[in-house]
């Protein structure tokens, strides 16, 4: 009995010591305009828990509507997408890779990269992880980004004004060159 217990806390110490892939990927803006249609600054004038059967039956989502401007297109609208999970307390559904609350306010500002039309969710634009969507605050009188450190498309503060010329020419990058193949992504 002794025994099987300590080669079953072996077994397991093992298992729990194997390396595991991370879910969310470090990619640099061009990396991640690759893999999303579209990024949208604005203010968020609404934010509500809803569900969807995708992946699972009955799955929970966090619904976005945006009022701003496509900063790859000028295009100025409203914009609706999901991210996968909620900050609602009834919904009691919270994952590890959905934005901070603090993020997705109502009446924030922010910088959002998203994927139209995903017919894997019911056809909804889809905000992948916390790591497409960026807060913006007021410094001194001017909207700036506040970055996400290491790893990410924008590591450090910029202005709103370095987010649009870098995104205007990424996206320009992109029209000339096409998407770029990121390895270790499927999609």
């Amino acid at each position: 009995m002794r025994m099987t217990s300590c080669v079953t806390a072996l077994v397991v110490a093992a298992v729990v010591a194997l390396p595991v892939g991370a879910a969310i990927k470090a990619m640099n803006l061009g990396e991640l305009m690759s893999i999303t249609d579209d990024a949208v600054y604005g203010t968020i004038v609404k934010s509500e828990s809803i569900r969807l059967d995708a992946p699972w039956p009955n799955a929970v989502y966090t619904q976005l509507t945006v009022e701003g401007e496509s900063l790859r297109t000028g295009e100025a609208g409203v914009f609706e997408m999901v991210f996968h999970g909620s900050h609602e307390r009834s919904d009691d559904y919270v994952i590890s890779e959905m934005p901070a609350l603090q993020d997705v306010r109502r009446g924030g500002k922010t910088v959002v990269f998203f994927e139209k039309d995903v017919a894997d969710v019911a056809g909804k634009n889809v905000v992948h992880n916390w790591a497409n969507l960026y807060r913006v605050e007021q410094v001194f009188g001017a909207p700036v980004l506040v970055g996400k450190g290491e790893g990410s498309a924008f590591e450090l503060n910029a202005s709103l004004e370095e987010v649009r010329t870098r995104v205007s020419s990424a996206h320009a990058d992109i029209l000339k060159n096409g998407k770029k193949k990121i390895l270790g992504l499927v999609k």
